[in-house]
């Protein structure tokens, strides 16, 4: 097929192509060498033109396609910082949910319209356009649920939440392919059977990310255990008559406001009920919260409470 681009459209897919990988690649995974930084600027924005320099100007199979985009991420993985195997678990699951995505829409599209989106290209890219805006919500769901996580609980993780990480995507993907028969069977039998395996996929999907969701919380509770087994051997810092002590307070770098309300959560009061002894809004508590737990890498108030011997002083 002839491929007729639409510029307005491609300048718009490349924009939010560029913020998707912008979030994952870039904030998440920030280089602190400056020119990393540009030449992971310069790859995430070229991503999408030298797709579509490539599909112009070269008749490549599939298999080849999928191994330049592989090559591609693995570009990204290299020139973002932070743990290796942090980033390789965020470029399966981008990759993985973009395949979900991908197949459930065009899918969905040929079931509702009773053609392939190939054959039209009005259709295949408004089909590229609400993709690559579900794979844009998708990004910032994972950057901000990636962002709870203390760094810190990451490095302890051990190797079954790792395999965890990356088996689900592939499990998915696997059985995704094992219900797909080749496009003449699915021809053949009608255009019913695109649209079920468009909701099929997006089945899987959901599944997916549920469990993704699960796995984060696996690591906060099994950083929060390792937490308070480690910090429950040491003196408690906080006793309710004398409140912080000074050593706990510079160690983290707490300010005057931040331990007021660290204190107030020891004494068990709720976010609404430290608003209302301190005089601030609930949104500031649970702000300056967030900053508390940055500072100290406790995932939670639970966890606040084992950092500073909580459990074992009644005092």
């Amino acid at each position: 097929m002839y491929y007729k681009i639409n510029i307005p459209l491609e300048f718009m897919l490349t924009g939010i192509q560029a913020v998707t990988l912008w979030l994952l690649f870039y904030l998440l995974y920030r280089p602190e060498s400056k020119a990393r930084r540009i030449l992971l600027a310069c790859f995430i924005i070229l991503w999408r033109p030298l797709h579509i320099i490539v599909n112009l100007a070269f008749t490549l199979g599939t298999p080849t396609k999928i191994i330049l985009q592989a090559a591609a991420f693995l570009g990204l993985i290299l020139l973002s910082e932070g743990k290796r195997r942090n980033k390789f678990i965020t470029a399966i699951y981008l990759w993985n949910i973009g395949l979900f995505m991908d197949v459930g829409f065009s899918c969905l599209f040929a079931g509702v319209t009773g053609r392939l989106a190939l054959t039209d290209m009005n259709t295949l890219y408004l089909e590229m356009t609400v993709t690559q805006t579900a794979m844009l919500l998708w990004a910032v769901f994972y950057y901000l649920m990636m962002r709870t996580i203390p760094q810190e609980a990451f490095d302890r993780i051990s190797l079954r939440f790792w395999l965890i990480a990356i088996l689900t995507p592939f499990l998915g993907a696997a059985l995704l392919f094992a219900s797909i028969n080749p496009l003449k069977v699915q021809l053949e039998a009608g255009f019913n059977n695109f649209l079920l395996l468009g909701i099929f996929s997006f089945v899987i999907l959901i599944l997916d990310l549920c469990i993704f969701y699960l796995y984060l919380k696996l690591i906060t509770s099994y950083h929060s255990r390792l937490l308070a087994g480690e910090l429950a051997k040491t003196p408690p810092v906080y006793t309710i008559a004398d409140g912080l002590s000074p050593a706990f307070i510079e160690k983290y770098d707490l300010s005057k406001r931040q331990i007021e309300i660290v204190e107030a959560l020891l004494q068990g009061k709720s976010n609404k009920e430290i608003a209302v002894a301190l005089k601030i809004e609930v949104n500031t508590v649970q702000v300056h919260l967030q900053n508390v737990y940055r500072k100290t890498g406790a995932p939670g108030r639970y966890a606040i409470m084992a950092l500073v011997g909580q459990s074992g002083n009644k005092a």
